[in-house]
């Protein structure tokens, strides 16, 4: 297939939602969804709110949620990049690798639900600090990508 669908699974988004993505790839090469009503406790909204404002600033990705996990991405992008997050980062990887490799990025407002399956684990401290390692780390590495 040309692209891949990037979501949760915790039935947090209506994945018939996807054609919203589809309308926008006339326009783009990856098309990205934000939640329109995020429905998570405010204090979780906080923190995606700093964890946003850092990003952008580090990395010029000009998206509104950086880690809404409904996305659609060539698999041409895919096949072109090494991933190296393998948790929390993957959102901010795969825009930053995109930005800085030209690729237009487009968003529009999906739907967002309370979690129906797991639990979260974004607000835990081992994984705060882990994605922030990880986020310095990542950075050095697309500067020296050039």
């Amino acid at each position: 297939m040309e692209y891949i669908f990037f979501t949760d699974g915790d039935g947090q988004f209506d994945i018939n939602e996807i054609e919203r993505l589809v309308t926008l790839l006339e326009q783009c090469d990856i098309a990205v969804g934000y939640r329109i009503k995020r429905a998570d406790p405010f204090m979780r909204k906080a923190n995606a709110f700093c964890w946003g404002t850092l990003v952008r600033s580090l990395f010029g990705i000009r998206v509104r949620d950086i880690d809404c996990a409904f996305k659609l991405i060539p698999k041409s992008f895919i096949d072109s990049i090494e991933l190296w997050s393998d948790g929390a980062l993957i959102s901010t990887e795969l825009l930053a690798k995109a930005t800085n490799k030209g690729l237009r990025i487009r968003e529009i407002g999906v739907n967002h639900y309370p979690r129906k399956a797991g639990e979260q684990t974004g607000a835990k401290l081992a994984v705060i600090l882990k994605a922030f390692r990880e986020l310095f780390k990542l950075r050095k590495r697309i500067k020296a990508d050039g």
